[in-house]
């Protein structure tokens, strides 16, 4: 499973670098962390982590000149820039995006018979003119990073169907953004709770901003307040409506020990990287399950609104 940087600490390394230079000094790996562990408390592993996953990203550049490594700002186009959590002025414009309908229209578009390959369908979207004036610029690489989420959850929840590195409508499931069928299922099963291996873990702190529409819990993409759903192993954050939970589903994640999709492990074997790509989530729990953890265990995506 290939894991990103986080938006949030990319701007804090970006912060220390700049701080760095200010000093007239090389930004090298040894003063970034100093400095973001000075600015912000987070530990060194973290900060080179981080460093690492936003130099793959293209968010932050590495250069080498002899045997040194020194990191820059690229200041392009690639570059995630956060509002900070007190100013929603940057936030004001920020319209609804509904990935399940600009997925639907990206396939029905391309019309391909065997199914569309994600760079295909991100190809077409940039092509569509509301969605280059949504993502252009500076939203390009945070577009890449949603639609891929976006495509992996609606294959979880059966909106799609994967074969191989290609994707197809799954014509028997009808996209409810409403999610009022999840409403009514939901209501008639019983609670849930933590898993035993669950008890006691520790818990990551979480990051005060949706990695989705970069709100908090003062304001989110409908400029209305809500409550912000945080990894408990990374500490990544996101509103329940732009995770597409229904108010039903968000209680019910709200009680267990919640993972983010970078960070989500069968809830049966507990192991994440084995046959990433085959981890269905359930739809009343949004848990995550191996299909050959499953029981019967199953050898094809389930289709429909079938759940776990």
């Amino acid at each position: 499973m290939v894991k990103l940087a986080n938006p949030l600490y990319t701007e804090w390394i970006l912060e220390a670098i700049k701080k760095v230079k200010k000093q007239k000094q090389r930004p090298s790996e040894e003063r970034i962390c100093n400095a973001v562990s000075s600015s912000h408390g987070l530990d060194r592993k973290t900060v080179l982590e981080q460093l690492e996953l936003s130099v793959k990203d293209g968010t932050i550049l590495k250069v080498s000149n002899k045997g040194l490594n020194s990191y820059k700002d690229p200041d392009n186009p690639g570059r995630i820039a956060l509002p900070k959590p007190r100013n929603h002025g940057k936030l004001d414009g920020k319209p609804n995006v509904d990935w399940n309908k600009l997925i639907k229209r990206a396939i029905e578009g391309l019309a391909e018979s065997s199914g569309s390959s994600l760079k295909n369908i991100e190809r077409f979207l940039k092509g569509q003119k509301d969605v280059s004036a949504l993502f252009g610029g500076s939203g390009t690489s945070i577009f890449h990073q949603q639609l891929r989420l976006a495509v992996k959850r609606a294959v979880g929840h059966g909106r799609l169907l994967k074969d191989g590195p290609l994707y197809q409508l799954n014509t028997k499931a009808a996209i409810n953004a409403d999610g009022k069928e999840s409403c009514e299922s939901l209501s008639c099963l019983p609670p849930v709770s933590l898993l035993p291996h669950e008890k006691d873990k520790p818990v990551a702190e979480p990051i005060p901003i949706c990695s989705f529409c970069l709100g908090t819990k003062e304001q989110n993409r409908e400029k209305k307040p809500e409550e912000l759903i945080s990894c408990a192993d990374c500490g990544n954050s996101g509103h329940p409506s732009c995770l597409k939970f229904s108010p039903e589903l968000t209680v019910r994640v709200k009680a267990l020990r919640w993972q983010c999709i970078e960070c989500k492990t069968c809830s049966s074997c507990r192991d994440q990287g084995k046959n990433a790509d085959n981890m269905l989530f359930c739809d009343s729990c949004d848990r995550g399950f191996h299909m050959e953890c499953c029981d019967p265990p199953l050898t094809r995506m389930p289709k429909g609104e079938d759940s776990v």
